[in-house]
């Protein structure tokens, strides 16, 4: 008798001990698959591992940086490394092999496409490119035959555009700049003339608007992201560069900014494009000051 119970007690224990493994085993496989160290949410394992190089242009380099920081925060284990060098270095550097992806912020020149035309353009923003003063030059407006006369080096002094008599100190880019190009592609070449080589040349954008914030003498051009208070876009023919007058095709300076691949994108490539051209990465191009493409 004795012997009878205590089995039946062994038995109940084990069907409770069976009973409570059947219980944890279904919160742990019966809800689909569950990533506690992502608070719960779904991960993308195709898309942990993703490793890209992203170099070129400085106009672009705030929109590739904030979307590969936060892509790597969706995608833990993905690295992204995203540096500058400008447009030509993003354009050689992908073409070449040394980056993944390359920045541009101008359209690829023929001879870039004749030497390696199996690079292809993928559009993600759109600019403005705005002519900069100090914040005290009187100056707020200029036509495009004095933006053109001050940059050839006929128009020297600020008092001959309605300012103080004063030197212009003009203020250039470095040759294969994308923004230079920009603003060669609308001020220079449709008069066939060439940016004055009496002034100072900077390599990005922020040495730029640097430069022009240190003199109340200055002129610059700068990308509309990089606009702030130190520095003064004025009107070119009565209009001014925002972001409406950009889209309208109003303001005269503008473009497209791009990301170059070699070739199709890979799998790798084109998940970090989806995303930037997604709602979240066109989010991020509006917060850094730049037009979403769409």
């Amino acid at each position: 008798m004795e012997l009878q119970i205590i089995i039946s007690k062994s038995l109940v224990r084990t069907n409770i001990i069976l009973l409570m493994l059947a219980v944890i085993s279904m919160s742990l496989f019966g809800s689909g698959c569950i990533d506690n160290t992502n608070n719960g949410a779904k991960t993308d394992d195709s898309l942990t591992d993703v490793k890209l190089q992203i170099a070129g242009s400085t106009t672009v380099l705030p929109i590739a940086e904030e979307c590969a920081r936060i892509f790597m925060e969706n995608h833990p284990g993905s690295r992204i490394f995203v540096s500058g060098g400008g447009s030509s270095h993003g354009v050689m550097a992908v073409a070449d092999g040394t980056v993944d992806i390359g920045c541009a912020s101008r359209d690829l020149k023929s001879s870039e496409t004749g030497a390696h035309p199996n690079l292809v353009s993928h559009g993600i923003a759109k600019d403005g490119v705005a002519v900069t003063v100090h914040p005290s030059n009187p100056v707020t407006d200029l036509t495009m035959e004095q933006l053109r006369g001050i940059y050839t080096g006929t128009i020297t002094n600020w008092a001959d555009v309605g300012g103080t008599d004063s030197r212009i100190m003009v203020v250039t880019r470095e040759e294969g700049s994308g923004t230079r190009d920009c603003f060669e592609q609308a001020v220079m070449i449709p008069i066939k003339a060439e940016i004055t080589d009496i002034g100072i040349i900077q390599d990005s954008n922020g040495k730029m608007r640097a430069t022009v914030a240190g003199s109340d003498q200055a002129i610059g051009f700068l990308s509309l992201g990089y606009i702030n208070s130190d520095v003064r876009a004025i009107r070119l023919d009565g209009i001014e560069p925002t972001v409406k007058n950009v889209l309208d095709d109003s303001y005269a300076i503008s473009r497209t900014l791009w990301m170059i691949t070699n070739g199709n994108p890979d799998s790798t490539e084109q998940a970090f494009l989806d995303f930037v051209l997604g709602d979240k990465g066109q989010e991020i191009v509006e917060d850094v000051h730049f037009i979403p493409i769409n």
